[in-house]
């Protein structure tokens, strides 16, 4: 087995893995260290189905639901609770999948409920001939490199998250929190594995700092989510059909760029699912003091 890494700011490539095969403990180990130096990991040229898809999800933990709030049994697919796919495909003119066209906004999935998924796993099926990449930002760098008086404001600050359904791209200031599940979470989390601190902000679900006035936290958001941006902090993953990419949902953010709505795109996505609670990190004043 052989790790690359995919480039300065974050991931790895796993080499010389066939997930149709048994992993032995000693390589599976070897790519769960590599999941957690490197918070992403690309296996390519992989041919297999969905179970053998779900059984390398469980090595890492339970899965996790894709149901939404209210979904009824009788509306689930033939897929089942855990899995989902991410496709424009229509059949009698309605998506079969979830998140069909376009862009979408950077964001950590489940953010916004109280134990978010602990990591995302994305198998590429049908690509469109180009456009649909994953940009992947690193949250643990992000946070490192803050100026040193706005890790200072936000020590031992919470970010509110919340999600309006069907949206990839914010189209509200502020959503009815009534009617959209949300959750306040420290705006630096401790990663359990690691025990570095990362930035647990992102465009798309994050709406306000919690206890700071409206008109300074929209300016420091607005600060987060540009810095977040930077190339330094952010790999762009290019798809081949036969990718399986999973990434720690605990210390990254993910977007994605525009493809034509006429060519279809298909991926199979499950999550693992974290039951423990989000935990306030240290702010990193280390990191940026050293250089």
């Amino acid at each position: 087995m052989e790790i690359v890494p995919l480039s300065d700011a974050v991931g790895a490539e796993i080499r010389g893995v066939d997930l149709r095969e048994s992993l032995s403990a000693k390589t599976f180990d070897q790519i769960e260290k590599a999941f957690h130096d490197f918070a992403i990991v690309l296996l390519r040229d992989q041919d297999i189905t969905l179970e053998q898809q779900k059984i390398f999800a469980l090595k890492f933990g339970e899965l996790g639901s894709r149901n939404r709030p209210g979904t009824k049994p009788n509306e689930l697919d033939e897929y089942g609770e855990h899995v989902m796919l991410v496709t424009n495909v229509r059949e009698n003119g309605k998506p079969i999948g979830s998140l069909p066209d376009g862009e979408m906004t950077f964001h950590a999935d489940t953010a916004y409920f109280e134990f978010p998924s602990k990591a995302t796993m994305l198998y590429a099926m049908e690509l469109p001939t180009w456009g649909g990449n994953t940009l992947f930002s690193n949250c643990y760098t992000a946070a490192e490199h803050l100026p040193e008086n706005l890790k200072r404001r936000l020590d031992g600050q919470k970010a509110m998250q919340v999600y309006e359904y069907g949206t990839t791209l914010k189209t509200k200031e502020r959503y009815d929190r009534k009617n959209f599940p949300h959750y306040a979470h420290p705006v630096f989390r401790e990663h359990p594995a690691s025990g570095r601190s990362a930035l647990f902000v992102s465009e798309l679900m994050t709406e306000e700092i919690i206890g700071i006035p409206k008109a300074e936290s929209d300016e420091i958001l607005q600060k987060l989510f540009t810095h977040q941006k930077k190339s330094q902090f952010v790999y762009e993953h290019e798809w081949r059909v036969g990718d399986l990419v999973m990434w720690d949902n605990r210390c990254t953010i993910h977007a994605r760029t525009d493809f034509p709505r006429d060519q279809r795109r298909m991926l199979r996505r499950l999550t693992i699912q974290d039951n423990n609670p989000v935990v306030e990190g240290a702010v990193p004043y280390a990191q940026a003091a050293a250089e």
